[in-house]
């Protein structure tokens, strides 16, 4: 609401930039982000007023996700960011600060697996857990809670502590089992993709298929960028098992499948798994084809019976 002279006030202002920022950031457009990002700090960040302390906190938090995701040569920046949040902002007496903190940790752990460096994104998201999970219903925790819970098996199996990935993995399964809440819906994704990772790690290759095919089977038809993200990766991982086992027509089939499933627009994040399927179904096909041309040789020069 304006002020007696019509004037925006400073909280207001500073919160619809920054939901800006975040909306830009979900839609792939993060030209805009940082400049609003340092409007933000620059103007509020001496401030002792909760609600634009928030606005700071969420400023330095989207700034470190375009510095991670937009500009790799930057990802120390992202770090300090993201610290700089959970040193300044982190009080038990401050509710209203709790949900940014957590996302600024969850960001962080992210960053470190990127980097991989899967012990520090475990104690990271070992925090979150730790800090906030018994008050996830409470204060905004619910979507950053739950993305530590989604995370935490895949940290642990790219650490090949595929024992206790699996154990996560089944754990979240049977506490989203049977929700249809949206973020319930994709931590079950996740989980079952998640699950696969570990049985092949394990060397339980063909239960790790039916794992990934799951996934396909489940939420193929979901439109969320996230859940086709998460499809895609699993169908990603379905044709590294069938390539490991040699399994030629079958992982053909998973390149095609990959293809499909991405389409002719992929989006900048799925262009690595669309070079990855194109590249393996050209050399498979070409592996076909000789041995087609080998066997046809070894028939043509066989001597004919009189």
């Amino acid at each position: 609401m304006a002020g007696a002279e019509g004037a925006v006030p400073p909280e207001v202002e500073a919160k619809a930039m920054m939901d800006r920022a975040r909306e830009l950031i979900r839609s792939g457009h993060v030209e805009e982000v940082i400049p609003l990002c340092d409007e933000v700090y620059r103007r509020f960040t001496t401030s002792r007023v909760p609600a634009l302390q928030v606005q700071v906190a969420r400023a330095l938090g989207n700034r470190g996700v375009v510095m991670a995701e937009k500009h790799p040569d930057r990802i120390g920046e992202a770090l300090v960011h993201f610290e700089e949040v959970e040193r300044r902002f982190w009080s038990p007496k401050q509710p209203a600060l709790w949900e940014v903190v957590a996302w600024a940790m969850v960001h962080r752990a992210r960053v470190m697996m990127d980097q991989d460096r899967p012990d520090l994104g475990i104690a990271g998201l070992g925090g979150v857990l730790r800090r906030f999970g018994a008050l996830e219903k409470q204060h905004g925790l619910h979507v950053p809670v739950g993305m530590a819970r989604e995370l935490l098996p895949a940290a642990y199996n790219q650490a090949e502590e595929y024992e206790e990935a699996l154990r996560l993995s089944d754990e979240l399964l049977t506490r989203f089992d049977g929700s249809d809440d949206s973020l319930h819906v994709e931590h079950m994704a996740a989980a079952l993709l998640q699950k696969g990772v570990a049985l092949r790690g394990l060397g339980r290759k063909d239960e790790a298929l039916g794992q990934f095919d799951e996934v396909d089977v489940r939420y193929c038809q979901h439109a969320d960028p996230r859940m086709r993200a998460l499809v895609a990766s699993a169908l990603m991982s379905r044709a590294f098992v069938l390539l490991q086992e040699d399994r030629v027509p079958e992982s053909i089939s998973a390149m095609d499948a990959i293809l499909e499933h991405v389409g002719p627009s992929p989006s900048p994040r799925l262009l690595d798994m669309v070079l990855f399927a194109k590249f393996n179904k050209e050399v498979l096909e070409r592996r076909v084809q000789v041995e087609r041309e080998r066997a046809a040789r070894k028939l043509k020069a066989k001597p004919k019976r009189r």
